[in-house]
């Protein structure tokens, strides 16, 4: 009987029991069905908000597409983990595309649209981290693998999954900077023709930036075009960055130009590609086709780099970069020259010297050359082998007038120091003084007909330079030589317009 009693009480407080879990279960089923309900009204929510959005934008309503959107987004933040990759892209694109319509000529805001339509598109060539929550039991997601990886490793996660994006909205967003990339490429090119450089430069800029969304390879003559706009607009220091842009790109120019003469306006015309152009004349739509390749750009982008940092001063990066061009393009002695001109006009001469000598070597049969050794053995007071440079620079280019002119130049400097001799000779000479005055003026006569010789030699081979005319026309005045002074002052008049 009192078994009976005991046992009637325990299953008294096992049904009790079983009431109370029931109860806990109906709550439980309650909460989740409130937080999925919660979870599809927030998912609605921010779908109907897109969808909105969407409708604004295809009517061209950017004002209320970019509500719309803000209020998706504004959903998107503080579920961030729960929201479809494909809701977030589709918010991204909304308000990349309202950017890029709303940009119209402010290249700055077209650069801007572009590069957030960019990222949708880098967006949606990412995967998918995802994991389910344990204890929510929702699919969550992560921002990396990593962050997929600590997720599991915390035990609170279970069902991990990598998937790739899809590009839902990638296509559209190429199609739409392929026709914006040719309206500002044709507004660059106008803005070019009207001499407005620096906003052609701006353009061009902004339709590489676009090409590299929509084309397979974005076209590098653009940074070609925008460099060479910034130097008509003498906007030297965007000039330079865009050529360095190019140098370190590799950037060549070499490229195959299809043309032929349309029949319809009889002009010569440019095709995209041989197909096109086989095309056209298969149509006999076009007629005369050649094929040409044009030559390397690239010697000239260093030279005009090079140059402009030497108008900046920036003596280590042209030495540097005439280096790299002199190992690229060895031929050409341009790079040589202008790094000699650093070491002179910071008067290392020795270097200069050193560097004309491995110049001597390259290029034989150089006059320029032979011609800046002469000049700066000057510098250097070494006046043998300075004449000796000079008359090899001649023998080169017999019409090298400037190793004349030096030659001359070096033979006057003797006149110097017999002029501080009669200088120091009295007013009144005395028949001592008079001969000793006599002698030096001989020796004048005798380097102004040394000079003479030099200068003639050049006016044979140069005979309109005007500083060589007018020397002469001088020394023949100082020698009293009335008939060739004034022979070379004749000559002077008519080389000067007088």
């Amino acid at each position: 009987m009192h078994c009976e009693k005991n046992l009637n009480t325990v299953k008294k407080h096992l049904k009790s029991f079983e009431q109370l879990i029931k109860k806990e279960n109906k709550m439980k089923r309650y909460l989740f069905a409130a937080a999925l309900a919660c979870t599809f009204g927030v998912s609605y929510a921010q779908k109907a908000e897109l969808a909105e959005a969407q409708k604004a934008l295809d009517k061209k309503d950017y004002a209320s597409a970019l509500s719309y959107v803000g209020k998706a987004d504004a959903i998107i933040k503080q579920n961030e983990s729960s929201v479809p990759a494909e809701q977030k892209a589709q918010a991204m694109y909304i308000k990349g595309i309202v950017a890029l319509a709303q940009a119209g000529d402010n290249t700055e805001a077209a650069a801007d649209a572009i590069k957030q339509l960019a990222e949708v598109v880098k967006f949606e060539s990412a995967k998918d981290y995802s994991a389910r929550n344990n204890e929510t039991k929702k699919n969550e997601t992560f921002a990396s693998q990593a962050d997929l990886d600590k997720a599991m490793i915390s035990g609170k996660y279970s069902k991990p999954k990598v998937a790739d994006r899809v590009a839902t909205y990638t296509p559209a967003i190429k199609q739409a900077l392929n026709t914006a990339g040719a309206d500002l490429y044709q507004k660059a090119v106008d803005a070019f023709n009207a001499k407005k450089y620096e906003d052609a430069a701006k353009l061009f800029d902004v339709t590489y930036l676009a090409q590299e969304q929509y084309a397979p390879k974005a076209d590098t003559a653009l940074y070609n075009n925008a460099a060479i706009s910034m130097l008509q607009a003498h906007k030297y220091d965007e000039a330079a960055e865009y050529y360095k842009k190019l140098i370190d790109m590799g950037y060549t120019g070499i490229e195959t130009v299809y043309e032929a003469t349309d029949v319809l306006s009889g002009k010569r015309q440019i095709y995209p590609s041989k197909k096109d152009l086989d095309t056209q004349v298969k149509l006999k739509l076009a007629t005369d086709p050649t094929t040409r390749v044009e030559p390397s750009k690239e010697p000239e982008i260093y030279l005009t780099f090079i140059q402009i940092l030497f108008q900046q001063e920036k003596w280590d990066d042209v030495v540097e970069y005439a280096r790299k061009a002199r190992a690229k393009f060895p031929q050409d002695k341009n790079y040589l020259m202008i790094e000699g001109q650093v070491y002179y006009d910071n008067k290392q001469f020795d270097k200069y010297l050193e560097l004309l000598k491995e110049g001597e070597k390259l290029y034989p049969e150089d006059a320029d050359i032979q011609y800046n050794m002469g000049y700066i053995y000057s510098e250097l007071k070494d006046k043998d082998n300075a004449k000796l440079h000079y008359e090899k620079a001649l023998e080169k280019d017999p019409k090298y007038a400037n190793a004349y002119i030096n030659l001359a130049s070096m033979v006057l400097d003797k006149e110097q120091q017999i002029n501080e001799e009669i200088d120091k000779l009295p007013y009144t000479l005395n028949a001592a003084q008079k001969k000793q005055y006599d002698q030096l003026r001989a020796q004048k006569d005798e380097i102004y007909k040394e000079a003479v010789k030099v200068l003639e030699r050049g006016y044979q081979n140069v005979p309109d330079n005007t500083v060589i005319v007018q020397t002469l026309r001088n020394l023949y005045n100082n020698l009293g030589d009335e008939a060739n002074a004034k022979k070379f002052s004749d000559l002077t008049k008519s080389l000067l317009g007088e």
